[in-house]
């Protein structure tokens, strides 16, 4: 309900809205006697009632300064971050503000900021991906695409990505599909290359996977969900999304990817005393947002190339985005 509070101070008073809080009155005010757990679930469904894909409310060019920053999140004490007022606000989880979904997706930061184009790049595969009818907003190509938008665009403004203690260099300037496999299998690996088209990998730029049927690929792409190359072209970073809460499905990642990732540097190595061309080193990162197992111990074999940033430290890093996850009665995130 905190949620709501803030983001109450900037709605409209259309008709549509004055349902919506009519409607919303209603479940909470619990008049059916029941548990407060219904109560509370009956006020979910309705606020998702309220997200309507694209937006039709808000001018689709409107101009807001500080949209990349309501996107990724901050605090309230961090003033200088701020450009003038600020609304449309939602209060994020640990305190943090960010901006409401539906409002930044139909804004844009300003067209010579730095972040302009992968904002736009981002919000638009974000609004392509919530548009397809009855897919799951906390799973998948969502998660994913979200992942991308956010993670862009703090690079973007801050020129380094953080996962847990480990930073990396990475000052984001395009948005753009890509491939590290020609096929499904480990020695289809292209390294330091883009096998859709062969050239070389960009620095400053988070490659989203090409699945099949996106940007010419014909097969899925195996390992991570994204990656990109550190400014100073030595290390390769990839990231693999995961909406799941079991054990199991974590480790496996975890595990899956630590074994490539281990063989991958082994063999850059070798090829490094040969005189090969950058990277010369490769991290994996597992992203799960839902997992929040307190007694989960992997394997020495899963930690050894692999960092598992979880829970709260996951959801952070998706900003404003992590709020679908307040709308929904999230089997990944309950089981």
């Amino acid at each position: 309900l905190v949620q709501l509070g803030l983001n109450l101070l900037s709605l409209d008073e259309s008709s549509e809205m004055q349902r919506f809080l009519s409607a919303f009155k209603a479940a909470a005010a619990n008049e059916e006697h029941r548990s407060p757990a219904d109560a509370l679930k009956a006020c979910l469904e309705v606020c998702q009632l309220r997200t309507v894909w694209p937006p039709k409310e808000i001018p689709s060019r409107k101009f807001d300064l500080n949209a990349a920053r309501l996107l990724v999140g901050g605090s309230v004490a961090e003033d200088e971050q701020w450009s003038g007022r600020v609304g449309n606000l939602v209060l994020l989880e640990g305190g943090r503000i960010g901006g409401q979904l539906e409002y930044l997706l139909a804004v844009r930061p300003l067209a010579d900021d730095p972040v302009y184009p992968v904002y736009l790049q981002g919000a638009k595969r974000v609004k392509r991906v919530l548009g397809i009818p009855g897919i799951d907003v906390v799973e998948g190509a969502p998660l994913e695409t979200a992942y991308a938008w956010t993670l862009s665009c703090a690079a973007a403004m801050d020129g380094r990505l953080y996962f847990d203690y480990i930073g990396s260099k990475f000052r984001c300037k395009a948005l753009k599909p890509g491939r590290l496999f020609s096929g499904t299998s480990d020695s289809s690996f292209t390294r330091g290359r883009n096998a859709l088209d062969g050239r070389p990998l960009e620095t400053g730029v988070l490659y989203y996977a090409a699945e099949r049927g996106e940007a010419g690929a014909s097969a899925s792409h195996p390992k991570c969900d994204l990656f990109f190359l550190t400014d100073d072209g030595e290390e390769l970073v990839v990231i693999d999304v995961t909406g799941s809460a079991s054990d199991k499905t974590v480790l496996r990642k975890m595990e899956a990817l630590s074994k490539w990732v281990t063989e991958e540097q082994f063999e850059l190595k070798q090829i490094e005393r040969a005189g090969a061309d950058r990277p010369r080193k490769v991290r994996g990162i597992v992203l799960a947002p839902f997992f929040d197992v307190e007694d989960f111990r992997p394997s020495n074999d899963a930690q050894l190339s692999v960092l598992l940033v979880r829970s709260a430290a996951a959801r952070k890093l998706l900003g404003a985005v992590s709020q679908v996850a307040l709308w929904l009665d999230s089997p990944q995130k309950i089981s």
